[in-house]
């Protein structure tokens, strides 16, 4: 396939340059909600002949791709809580070289000597979808036990930086510029305690370009407090209720290297809750960044900013706390995108067995309406716990997609359940375009076929050949590398964002982009899906679309920017004015 190179063009007025483990048992299966599937016509067969005019292929590449790590954990049999949320995963272009780079986490043994515990892995992108383990090297090797990570610009210095939450103290990695990072955790003052780190988000808040840092936290005590659990005889983990929950903390950038907790003053800590996913968007479209956080079998927590860093909590009252019948689902990733084009940013939850996860749309008033079983979102999803997951289109069709990883926190559930097991299939769901989601997960190449208990999910153009690949995190395994071959693919444009007076990544923009209509939606996330971070430079699907469309940028200090004449099928690099 054909890579694409970054275009670098000058005009006047801009530069384009280069879970857990749920209280109840699988058996109890309390209050579930009925699985759905959409009886729309499948788009890809003729209806005539029965013939496939079109493939959605996503192919396993896991071999292929040269990555040899391996996740691991040990609890010593003790079976603490901790073990099976980890761990995350996340992407970025670490050397500025054009290609996507992984980082993958690890959990640790729980109770080890220094030296011992598995490092995390950074890997560098060598293209065409092949990577090379650089983390010695590179200095990026944290030894906690990771559970969660973020990447941003924190310093605007031109490169991306890696915060690591950790059961235990946090780590954040300076990007050195050369190849390599150092450990400013201490500098920074984001290490935080002994707390279980969950997801983790970078945004301005308050508008002044420099990042802020959202950090999840679980539950307190995982280890201390640890309870012995058997379900049905056999031995089985804890769940988030067995313990307190855990309040998050909210750093401010000071933009000199170090941060302030803020944690208190800014309303974050007013509520503990067993947080789980947190993204960062700007959902009520005021020009603001706002937060929100997905909890293990407790309500969601929405975080409205009012512009200055100071955020009052409203998920009840915007109708995202819990999913249409009230229950207080066991939460474990979110991602955010327009699945409808609309022009407004939707949240999809995932959530543990026998629920379903929740598709939020957004009804442009800035309230949320649950419309899973309208749309088909959670289709064959229910018997499973569900964990990474994102929005991308897949097929470039101009529709968000929706991929999801599965698998149960407990090696022994097929001893007592029998709808779901510790290692089971992924699930991918085509968007048909008319507000509803088909499965097409069997029928999709060999991407899919793997069995695996998988965690954090990555989504990014991989070998910059105009579409969006998939990476896994598993369980106690290898990744799941997902190369995209789908034929025929649509048009589409990918947006890399430089600020200057915003953050010199882009984080929090919001860019709207309109061809021959039609306007597509998307913003800068920095931390997302179940602890992971991803998809830093957009990517817009448009079908059959030619000719040249408008980009509107709203970066995250206000400032618009409108960029005529945008030609399809390229990568552009674009500065703030």
């Amino acid at each position: 396939m054909q890579n694409f190179e970054s275009l670098t063009i000058v005009v006047p007025a801009f530069s384009l340059i280069l879970c857990s483990a749920c209280v109840r048992s699988d058996r109890d299966e309390a209050r579930p909600r009925p699985d759905h599937d959409t009886d729309a016509a499948e788009p890809w067969v003729d209806e005539a002949s029965g013939d496939s005019v079109f493939s959605v292929v996503l192919t396993d590449f896991s071999a292929e791709s040269q990555i040899d790590f391996v996740h691991s954990y040990d609890g010593h049999g003790q079976r603490y809580v901790v073990e099976p949320v980890a761990s995350g995963m996340a992407t970025l272009d670490f050397d500025s070289d054009g290609l996507i780079d992984v980082y993958f986490l690890s959990g640790a043994p729980v109770h080890a000597e220094d030296g011992q515990h598995p490092p995390n892995a950074l890997y560098r992108n060598l293209g065409a979808m092949r990577f090379t383990n650089v983390t010695e090297q590179c200095a990026a090797d944290d030894l906690g036990f990771s559970t969660g990570v973020a990447v941003a610009d924190f310093d605007n210095d031109g490169f991306p930086d890696i915060f690591v939450n950790n059961y235990g103290p946090n780590k954040l990695y300076r990007n050195n510029g050369d190849g390599t990072f150092m450990d400013v955790t201490n500098l920074a003052s984001v290490a935080g305690g002994q707390e279980l780190g969950a997801g983790a988000c970078f945004l301005d808040s308050d508008g002044n370009g420099l990042l802020d840092l959202y950090v999840g936290n679980y539950v307190q005590r995982p280890v201390e407090d640890n309870t012995e659990h058997t379900t049905d005889g056999y031995p089985s983990y804890p769940g988030p209720l067995d313990f307190d929950p855990e309040v998050d903390f909210f750093f401010h950038n000071d933009g000199d290297g170090s941060f302030s907790d803020r944690s208190a003053a800014s309303g974050i800590s007013s509520v503990a809750t067993t947080s789980m996913g947190v993204i960062a968007a700007d959902y009520d479209d005021d020009k603001d960044t706002d937060v929100l956080v997905v909890n293990d079998v407790e309500r969601n927590l929405l975080f409205e900013n009012d512009g200055t860093g100071n955020f009052e909590e409203v998920g009840i009252q915007r109708g995202i706390a819990f999913s249409h019948d009230a229950q207080r689902n066991g939460n474990m990733g979110v991602d955010c995108a327009d699945y409808n084009n609309d022009g407004q940013l939707d949240f999809f939850t995932t959530t543990f067995s026998n629920d379903l996860p929740v598709l939020y749309r957004n009804d442009g008033f800035g309230n949320f309406v649950d419309v899973t079983l309208a749309s088909g979102a959670g289709s064959g999803m229910m018997p499973h716990a569900n964990w990474g997951t994102s929005f991308f289109d897949v097929d470039n069709d101009g529709d968000r997609d929706l991929v999801v990883a599965n698998g149960h926190v407990d090696p022994n559930v097929n001893r007592w359940a029998y709808t779901t097991a510790w290692k089971v299939a992924n699930t991918l769901l085509l968007n048909l375009g008319n507000g509803q989601f088909k499965n097409i997960s069997e029928e999709s190449g060999s991407g899919l076929k793997p069995i695996e208990s998988s965690r954090g999910l990555v989504t990014d153009d991989f070998d910059n050949d105009g579409d969006v690949d998939v990476m896994i995190l598993n369980s106690l395994s290898r990744p799941t590398v997902l190369r995209n071959e789908t034929k025929p693919s649509g048009n589409w444009l990918q947006i890399r964002l430089h600020g200057r007076n915003a953050c010199r990544d882009g984080t929090g923009a919001k860019v709207t982009l309109e061809f021959d209509g039609t306007s597509l939606v998307d913003e800068v996330h920095s931390g997302r899906g179940y602890q992971s971070s991803y998809g830093q430079r957009l990517h817009f699907g448009l079908g059959e679309t030619s000719g040249t469309g408008k980009l509107t940028i709203r970066w995250p200090t206000g400032e618009e920017q409108v960029i005529d004449n945008v030609a399809t099928n390229q990568i552009l690099n674009i500065v703030q004015d």
